[in-house]
C-alpha cells in the first residue's frame, strides 16, 4: 500500500476554528459599545471622558487579538498532517511555539470514531475521526475537517484488515436500540434538574416582586414572555434531544460492535471484537422496574467504553458477547489442535483472533461462589463496634453506649446478610464475573484473555475462617472484579490461576532476598539524608530567632526539636528494622520467577499475593541501593484503572504494580526478567545514547534564586536602621540559612538531571537516573503501544525536545525522554518498524 497523506480543509479548519474566538470577540465590542452608549447617564464626566478617549484602542486591541489569533491558527494548519502507511497511522500537529508527532501502530487500534458535525458537515461537508488505542486514556489522534471523512474511514477498516483484523460484518447477531421509556427518564432528569436550577436562581426575585401585586401585575406580560421563550427553547432542546437518543443504534457482528447516534451531530464508531475485554449491566431502581439496562463495552486501554443505554435485552447482549469472545479465543493447546488437526473454527463466527497471544487457559473448569455468612458475621459486629466507638465519642453520653452499639451492628450486619445472598461471584468458560441483584443490578464480566493480574489477599479474620478475598485487574481499565469474603477449598487458589492462564506446578526459582541492617539503612538513605537536613535547617532557624522571642518560647521549641529527633531519627527506625525482619523473613515472603509468569508474596498481618503473565508486564524498573548490589524492583502490570473525582474532576490511575525490596543483583534480576519477557536473552548493546538538558528544568529555579538573593539583600538594607545588631544577626543567620537551603536545592536538582541519561539498546529501551539510589527502567520494544514527540518553547529556545512512549493498558504516559536534544533521532528510532 503507498503512503497516503491527508491535510484537513483549509476554509473549513479556518472558518470553524474561528467562529468561537469571532463569537467572543464581537460580544465584547457589543457590550463595550452599549456601555459606551449609556455612560452619558453617570454623573462623573471625567469617568465618561476617559473612557471615551481610550475606547478606540481598545477597539484596536480586540480586533489585534482577534488578528493575532488568526495566525495563531494559520501556524496550526500548516503543521497539521496526517499519514496513513500499511502497518502505522502517523499524525502531526502543532503551532507557533510547539511542534508535536503521533505514531500509532495498526494492530493497537481499538475504537475508530467519526464525528460529523451539523454545522461544519451541513457548510462544508468535512468531518473528523478519532481512533483509540489501549496506550492511553484520551484519543492520541484525531484527524479534523477532513473533506474525504467518509473514505478514510472505510480505509482505515481497510488497514486493519490486512493486518490482523476480521473486521469484514459477516453475520448481524444482534441490533438494539434505546428503549422509548428509558429515553424519557434520561430526558425526564434533565429537564427536572434544569427546572430546579432556574427555581433556586430566580426565587429570591419572585417573592421580592409577589410582595408588591401592582408591580407584580405590571410586569405579568414580562413574565410571560420570558417563560413562554424558555419553554419553547426547552421543548426546541427535548426534541432535539430526544430524536438524538432515540437515533441510537448498535449492532453486534460476530467479529465487531458498530454503533451509530445523532440527530444532527451524527456519529459512527466501531470497536473490534478481537480489542473487547469487559462487559457489564448496570440497572438503577427505576430502570430495572422498567426492565431498562445500561450494557458498557470495554475495549482494551483505560475508559475505551461504549455504553448501550437504555436497552431491554442486556443480559441477551452480555451472553452474545460471551459467546463471541469464547469462540475467536484459543489456548495454546487449541492452536495446535488446529494446526496438527487442521480444526475447523466456530462455523456460526468463522474466525479466531490472530492479533494477541494465544495463553494456556484452563477452558474446563466452572464454578460459583458466594461470601461466607460467618465470617461476613464477625465482621458486620466488629464494623459495628467501631461506628457506635465514633457515633459515642461525637455525642458523649455514656447512657446511649448500648442502643448505639445495637443499631449500628444491626444496621450492618442487615447490610451484611443481603450482600451474602444477592452478589454472586462466577467464573465461567471464558469469563470471570461477579453479579449483585437486589434493589439495583450490576453485572460486571471479564474475559480471562484480558485478565492481566489476580491478587489474593487474606487477614486474621479470613485465616480464622480459611476465607480470602481475590481480586482481577483486566487490559480494560473498567474497573475491578473482587471476590468477597470466599470459603477456600483444597485447590481453591490452583483453580483461579489456572483459569487465567497460571499454572503453580511450573517449575520456579526463588529470588535471593536479604534483609539485613546494612541493607535497610542503604534502602532509607535517602530519607535519612532529607531528615538529617531538615533537622539542620530547623536547627540554624531555632538558634536563629533565639534572639526574637521570649526564652520559655524557645525553651519549648528545643523541647519540640528533641522529641523530633528522638522519634524520628531513632525511634521509627528501630521499630522499623525489628518490623522488617519478620516482614522480609521467608515465612511471610517471597518473590518467584515462574516459566510464563511472576509470583510475589508480602504481608504479616494482611497478607497478600499477587501473580500476573510476563506477558502483561509493561515495563521493569530496577533500584539499586549506594554501595550494594541489591536493591528494589518494580514490575508494572498493563490495566491502569481510571479513578474519577467527582469533586475535583480530577482523574488517577490505579492499578496492579509488583514491588519486591531487599533483592540480591538487582541489575542481573531485571535483564533476567526482560530476557523472560522478550523470550531470548536481552542484548545490552547500544544504538543510540542521549541524556537530558538542564536548563529547560532549571531556568525558572535559577530566576527564582536569585530573587531570594535580591530579596535577602533589600530586607537587610531597609531593615539595618530599625533593629538592633543582635536582631539584625538573628536575620541574617536564617536569611543566609534560606539561601543556602535554596542553593543546595538548586545544586541537588542539577546534580540529579546530569545523572539522567536514556539508552536505546537492541532489544528496549532504557531510562536511567539517581543520585544515590540508581534507578535504571526498561521497556521492551514489542511492549510499546505508540511514540509521541514534542517540542515546546523552551524546547526551542534550548534545542531539545521530549519523547513519550505509551505501552498497551495504560491511562498515562509510561516513559518519558525528557529534554533530550537528540529527541528526533530517539523518535525516529523508536517508531521503527
Amino acid at each position: 500500500m503507498e503512503e497516503m497523506i491527508f491535510k484537513p480543509k483549509k476554509i473549513s479548519y479556518f472558518v470553524m476554528k474561528l467562529i468561537p474566538e469571532f463569537i467572543f470577540t464581537l460580544v465584547i465590542i457589543i457590550f463595550y459599545t452599549i456601555f459606551l452608549f449609556t455612560s452619558s447617564n453617570f454623573e462623573n464626566n471625567n469617568f465618561v471622558n476617559i473612557l471615551l478617549s481610550v475606547s478606540i484602542y481598545v477597539y484596536i486591541v480586540l480586533i489585534v487579538i482577534f488578528a493575532l489569533s488568526c495566525f495563531w491558527i494559520y501556524f496550526c494548519y500548516k503543521k497539521e498532517e496526517y499519514i496513513l502507511k500499511q502497518n502505522k497511522i502517523i499524525y502531526h500537529y502543532g503551532n507557533i511555539f510547539s511542534d508535536n508527532s503521533v505514531e500509532l501502530n495498526i494492530d493497537k487500534i481499538t475504537e475508530v470514531t467519526m464525528i460529523l458535525p451539523f454545522v461544519e458537515h451541513l457548510i462544508f461537508k468535512t468531518g473528523k475521526i478519532q481512533i483509540k488505542t489501549a496506550g492511553s486514556m484520551a484519543s492520541k489522534t484525531i484527524f479534523s475537517n477532513l473533506i474525504e471523512v467518509k473514505e478514510v474511514y472505510e480505509k482505515i477498516q481497510e488497514i486493519m484488515r490486512t493486518n490482523g483484523f476480521h473486521l469484514r460484518k459477516d453475520k448481524l447477531v444482534q441490533e438494539a436500540k434505546p428503549h422509548a421509556l428509558g429515553v424519557l427518564f434520561e430526558l425526564g432528569g434533565r429537564i427536572i434538574s434544569g427546572f430546579l436550577i432556574l427555581v433556586i436562581f430566580f426565587l429570591n426575585d419572585l417573592v421580592e416582586l409577589q410582595k408588591d401585586i401592582n408591580e407584580f401585575q405590571k410586569y405579568l406580560w414580562v413574565l410571560c414572555l420570558v417563560g413562554g421563550i424558555i419553554a419553547l427553547i426547552a421543548i426546541s432542546i427535548f426534541i432535539i434531544n430526544y430524536l438524538d437518543l432515540k437515533r441510537r443504534k448498535y449492532e453486534v457482528y460476530t467479529d465487531s460492535i458498530f454503533y451509530t447516534n445523532g440527530f444532527l451531530t451524527k456519529i459512527y464508531s466501531f470497536l473490534p471484537m478481537e480489542k473487547v475485554s469487559d462487559v457489564e449491566n448496570k440497572q438503577g431502581f427505576f430502570s430495572k422496574m422498567f426492565g431498562l439496562h445500561d450494557i458498557i463495552v470495554s475495549s482494551e486501554g483505560v475508559d475505551n467504553q461504549v455504553v448501550f443505554s437504555n436497552m431491554t435485552e442486556g443480559e441477551t447482549l452480555i451472553k452474545n458477547i460471551k459467546y463471541l469472545k469464547d469462540a475467536i479465543t484459543l489456548t495454546e493447546t487449541e492452536v495446535l489442535e488446529e494446526k496438527v488437526e487442521e480444526k475447523k473454527v466456530d462455523e456460526v463466527v468463522g474466525f479466531t483472533d490472530k492479533t494477541d497471544f494465544a495463553g494456556n487457559y484452563d477452558r474446563q473448569f466452572s464454578a460459583t461462589y458466594s461470601m461466607y455468612l460467618p465470617r461476613v458475621i464477625v465482621t458486620s459486629v466488629f464494623y459495628g463496634f467501631c461506628i457506635s466507638v465514633f457515633v459515642f465519642f461525637y455525642i458523649q453520653n455514656i447512657g446511649y453506649i448500648l442502643p448505639i452499639f445495637g443499631i449500628c451492628t444491626l444496621v450492618v450486619l442487615i447490610k451484611g446478610i443481603l450482600d451474602v445472598n444477592f452478589n454472586t461471584f462466577i467464573v465461567d468458560k471464558n469469563t470471570v464475573e461477579h453479579r449483585y441483584e437486589f434493589l439495583t443490578n450490576n453485572h460486571k464480566t471479564f474475559t480471562i484473555d484480558k485478565i492481566t493480574g489476580v491478587e489474593f489477599k487474606e487477614n486474621i479474620i479470613d485465616k480464622i475462617f480459611k476465607t480470602c478475598s481475590v481480586k482481577f485487574l483486566s487490559i480494560g481499565g473498567n474497573g475491578y472484579i473482587n471476590f468477597v469474603s470466599i470459603k477456600k477449598t483444597a485447590t481453591f487458589y490452583d483453580d483461579i490461576l489456572k483459569k487465567v492462564g497460571i499454572d503453580k506446578k511450573e517449575d520456579f526459582e526463588d529470588v535471593e532476598v536479604v534483609f539485613n541492617l546494612k541493607n535497610f539503612i542503604l534502602e532509607n538513605i535517602l530519607s535519612i539524608i532529607v531528615c538529617a537536613i531538615i533537622s539542620i535547617f530547623v536547627l540554624i532557624v531555632i538558634i536563629g530567632i533565639s534572639s526574637f522571642d521570649k526564652p520559655e518560647n524557645i525553651e519549648m521549641l528545643w523541647i519540640i526539636y528533641g522529641i523530633w529527633i528522638g522519634i524520628v531519627l531513632v525511634l521509627i527506625p528501630i521499630l522499623g528494622f525489628i518490623y522488617g525482619k519478620i516482614a522480609y523473613s521467608k515465612r511471610f515472603y517471597n518473590q518467584r520467577l515462574h516459566k510464563n509468569f511472576y509470583e510475589s508474596e508480602f504481608g504479616v498481618i494482611f497478607q497478600a499475593k499477587i501473580y500476573s503473565l510476563f506477558k502483561n508486564i509493561k515495563s521493569v524498573e530496577a533500584v539499586k541501593y549506594p554501595f550494594s548490589s541489591a536493591g528494589t524492583i518494580k514490575l508494572d502490570v498493563a490495566g491502569d484503572v481510571a479513578i474519577k473525582d467527582q469533586k475535583s474532576q480530577s482523574i488517577s490511575f490505579a492499578g496492579i504494580e509488583i514491588k519486591a525490596k531487599f533483592l540480591e543483583n538487582i541489575y542481573n534480576l531485571q535483564n533476567k526478567i526482560d530476557s523472560i519477557l522478550g523470550k531470548r536473552t536481552v542484548s545490552e548493546e547500544i544504538l543510540e545514547k542521549s541524556d537530558q538538558s538542564i536548563w529547560n528544568s532549571t531556568f525558572i529555579l535559577i530566576i527564582l534564586f536569585i530573587l531570594i538573593i535580591i530579596g535577602f539583600v533589600y530586607v537587610n538594607i531597609t531593615l539595618s536602621s530599625e533593629l538592633n545588631s543582635e536582631q539584625i544577626s538573628g536575620i541574617r543567620t536564617v536569611g543566609f540559612a534560606i539561601i543556602i537551603f535554596v542553593f543546595i536545592l538548586l545544586a541537588i536538582r542539577i546534580w540529579y538531571i546530569k545523572s539522567k541519561y536514556y539508552l536505546l539498546q537492541k532489544d528496549r529501551v532504557l531510562t536511567g537516573s539517581g543520585i544515590i539510589n540508581k534507578s535504571k527502567k526498561t521497556i521492551l520494544y514489542d511492549r510499546i503501544n505508540f511514540v509521541e514527540k514534542n517540542q515546546g518553547l523552551l524546547g526551542k529556545i534550548f534545542g531539545n525536545g521530549i519523547v513519550q512512549i505509551y505501552t498497551v493498558g495504560s491511562g498515562n504516559v509510561d516513559m518519558v525522554l525528557e529534554d533530550s536534544k537528540d529527541f528526533r533521532k530517539l523518535y525516529d528510532n523508536l517508531k521503527k518498524d
